[in-house]
């Protein structure tokens, strides 16, 4: 049997055709992230020999085919489609597609792509080039390192080809619990991984995946939750202040709670602020200098001197104070910015249970006094929330679109004056 039907374990029988062009290059990503996996394995000393061997290919070999996939990725994914579906097309599958088809890789019964494969074949009326589709991004998703990139480049080359991207196409159910079951169905069945396989885990993946999928098809995202609260008793009547608002630009230096790459929420708080204006007046401009675990003395090297050169109006902070060396960059931060010209703001606690250290947490609100900057005290909103209980999402760390929607709510309020920084009854 060639390498390339040896690889396609969910379709080998004898008497299975050659695999379609859609096949072949879903194939061929299983077989680059393969690679990429089975050389995490032996860097880490993580996995089972039997399940991530290399055979006779080397590091560098290994190292080859990823870049084959990486560059796949970056092919015109119209040109791509118009060869999957044996039209003229200037996509050259010699060049990265039929390296990785012929790398050689054996891919295991027991690997965790193929686990799933067969987990959502028995589940949904699907075709195999479908569900191996979403087996691949699950694949994927069990790397935590890589599903800022390498993931979110499969989700566009996937949905280029018209191939479905998350669960809740095929008509499986998108809640927390239902992913659950499916980790608890799910573990012990694979052999031992560079990656998580236990059921949370893959209740995780199958969060990940159901989120970024609405995200990167646009069903749910910054700019549907920013029309869905236009929408809203208390948020509708702010429409005439937002389009009065004048012209002026507005920084946010922010850790991962302001961005909207994160897979816990539809839409991060700041997008979605962000998506509003952009709807009701664009002539207010928001820029965002983000970054995970975003410390004040990180912000401070990264982007203070950026963050001024654009001069704006307003400045967000929404950064960690861990040590005595960010609480000295915090206060750096605030004299400087305010000192070019900026009114810079800061929330008296965002629940980030990564955050600020509880030791530094009234030392750092002294500081955003005594540099001026306005205090948006939120934490007591936070906390007395009906729907607080569902804020924290299933990694312990990041929140879920209630508590952003909640944020994005009194962040507008305070950029269009209609509510003070303090709240009723602060003393």
């Amino acid at each position: 049997m060639s390498p390339i039907l040896s690889s396609l374990l969910f379709l080998a029988t004898a008497a299975t055709p050659a695999p379609s062009r859609p096949e072949q290059l879903v194939e061929a990503n299983v077989l680059g992230t393969h690679a990429f996996q089975v050389a995490l394995a032996r860097k880490e000393g993580k996995g089972d020999p039997a399940c991530y061997s290399p055979g006779a290919l080397t590091d560098a070999q290994l190292a080859t085919l990823e870049a084959h996939q990486a560059s796949l990725m970056k092919a015109d994914v119209q040109a791509v489609r118009a060869w999957a579906e044996g039209k003229a097309s200037t996509f050259d599958p010699k060049a990265d597609l039929e390296p990785l088809l012929a790398s050689g890789l054996a891919l295991s019964d027991r690997l965790p792509v193929n686990v799933f494969t067969r987990w959502l074949a028995s589940r949904a009326p699907a075709s195999p080039v479908q569900v191996r589709a979403i087996a691949s991004l699950f694949q994927t998703n069990l790397e935590v390192e890589r599903d800022g990139d390498r993931l979110q480049e499969l989700f566009d080359f996937y949905a280029g080809l018209g191939l479905p991207v998350y669960l809740g196409q095929l008509g499986l159910p998108g809640t927390d619990e239902a992913f659950l079951a499916m980790g608890r169905e799910l573990e012990g069945k694979s052999c031992p991984s560079p990656v998580g396989t236990g059921a949370a885990e893959w209740q995780i993946a199958g969060r990940k995946n159901w989120n970024w999928g609405e995200k990167n098809l646009g069903i749910r995202d910054d700019k549907v939750l920013a029309a869905e609260l236009l929408e809203e008793p208390d948020v509708k009547p702010l429409v005439p202040r937002i389009e009065a608002l004048p012209a002026q630009r507005i920084a946010v230096i922010g850790h991962s709670f302001t961005m909207q790459l994160h897979w816990s929420t539809p839409g991060a708080f700041v997008p979605v602020v962000t998506a509003i204006f952009a709807r009701e007046n664009p002539k207010v401009e928001f820029r965002l200098f983000q970054g995970g675990g975003l410390t004040s003395t990180r912000a401070m090297s990264r982007f203070y001197a950026e963050v001024v050169a654009w001069k704006p109006q307003q400045v967000l902070l929404v950064v960690i104070n861990r040590t005595d060396e960010d609480l000295e960059s915090f206060r750096r931060l605030g004299r400087g910015l305010a000192e070019a010209g900026a009114r810079v703001l800061t929330f008296d606690d965002v629940h980030d249970p990564k955050g600020t250290a509880d030791g530094l947490r009234d030392r750092e609100l002294a500081v955003a006094r005594e540099t001026g900057m306005t205090v948006i005290e939120v934490s007591r909103l936070l906390a007395a929330a009906p729907e607080r209980d569902r804020f924290l999402c299933l990694d312990g760390i990041h929140m879920t679109e209630p508590y952003h929607r909640r944020m994005a709510k009194e962040w507008l309020k305070l950029l269009v004056g209609a509510r003070e920084a303090a709240l009723p009854g602060r003393q």
